[in-house]
């Protein structure tokens, strides 16, 4: 439990504090180049979901993020990172992302009772343009800009999710003939 609590507190620092810097340092009108065609950062603040999705939906999004860290907590308890290193690292990450928007939809959802300056909504600020162009030709929008909690929860989903079709069972089978 003790390396699940570090690594998610390591990740969760890392979301925040480019939260923290992309306040701080970017413009909503100014695209900053990082690597030319491929990603840039603009500041965005996204009052819904994934792709604007449930906009303006801030205390049902803080519920269903709520119950998703909920879960994801009691399968965190359950970690085995003697046996399931990668398992118990992608649930951490995940766990980390869906805390770092919570902290957001929490933080939007009570500066918008005090109307005070703060978070107007969950910080965006990195800004995949190569997936804008293929969501361009497929679509005819562009992809939405994310923050490193969002990267953590896809990265950590897809991986989890192709983990658990094509390597678990084999690793379960594995660990169960060697202990036989």
């Amino acid at each position: 439990m003790i390396i699940t609590a570090i690594i998610f507190f390591i990740l969760y620092f890392i979301d925040q504090i480019t939260k923290y810097f992309a306040q701080a340092n970017l413009s909503t009108e100014i695209n900053t180049k990082f690597i030319p065609n491929v990603m840039s950062f603009r500041l965005e603040y996204n009052t819904g979901a994934a792709f604007s999705s449930f906009d303006n939906s801030g205390w049902l999004l803080i519920i269903i993020s709520g119950l998703a860290t909920i879960v994801l907590g009691y399968f965190l308890l359950k970690n085995d990172w003697k046996h399931e290193k990668y398992k118990s690292f992608l649930l951490t990450m995940i766990t980390a992302g869906c805390v770092g928007n919570l902290f957001d939809r929490i933080i939007m959802n009570i500066n918008s009772l005090n109307t005070t300056d703060g978070r107007p909504g969950v910080v965006d600020m990195i800004d995949f343009e190569f997936l804008d162009i293929i969501f361009d030709k497929l679509f005819g929008s562009s992809f939405a800009i994310c923050n490193v909690a969002d990267v953590y929860l896809v990265i950590g989903l897809i991986l989890l999710a192709i983990d658990l079709l094509f390597f678990a069972d084999r690793r379960k089978k594995k660990y169960e003939a060697s202990h036989r």
